[in-house]
């Protein structure tokens, strides 16, 4: 299975509220800047996730826009330079065999690791690992859309 990517919205207060409620998966990436990773450049900052309604996506992102996550590099970034971002819902990601977000955040960041040789330069950890190795996520994530 194939994961590409389709709507965007703009890192601010404005279009966050489009995602209000919404619990799952978000990227975070830059418009007009690439980052030098070890293997690819890349516009991706940020992999993050909301595991509940009421600490929405919406609520994760507000956070970082502030600085108020303690990520004071996204909150930078989005000072400095064009930022958007794009999700995933959990209802979404649950049709590619997995519904425990913490494994799902995990694929994404390790995925992305093997094919650009880092985690994005504003996440501070590796995830975790999986909570049943047979769950493990067999997809393609489309990457280049971040280029």
């Amino acid at each position: 299975m194939n994961i590409v990517f389709t709507r965007t919205y703009n890192l601010r207060e404005q279009e966050v509220k489009f995602v209000q409620g919404m619990a799952g998966i978000y990227f975070i990436f830059l418009t007009d800047l690439r980052i030098a990773y070890p293997f690819h450049p890349s516009g991706l900052i940020y992999i993050g996730m909301s595991e509940s309604k009421q600490n929405s996506i919406a609520m994760r992102l507000r956070g970082h826009l502030t600085g108020q996550s303690g990520n004071l590099g996204i909150s930078n970034y989005a000072k400095n330079h064009e930022v958007k971002f794009t999700t995933y819902s959990s209802e979404v990601l649950r049709n590619y065999g997995n519904d425990n977000l913490f494994d799902v955040e995990s694929f994404f960041l390790s995925d992305f690791l093997e094919k650009h040789g880092a985690f994005p330069i504003c996440n501070g950890q590796a995830g975790h690992q999986l909570s049943a190795p047979e769950k493990k996520l067999s997809a393609r994530v489309e990457w280049s859309f971040f280029w």
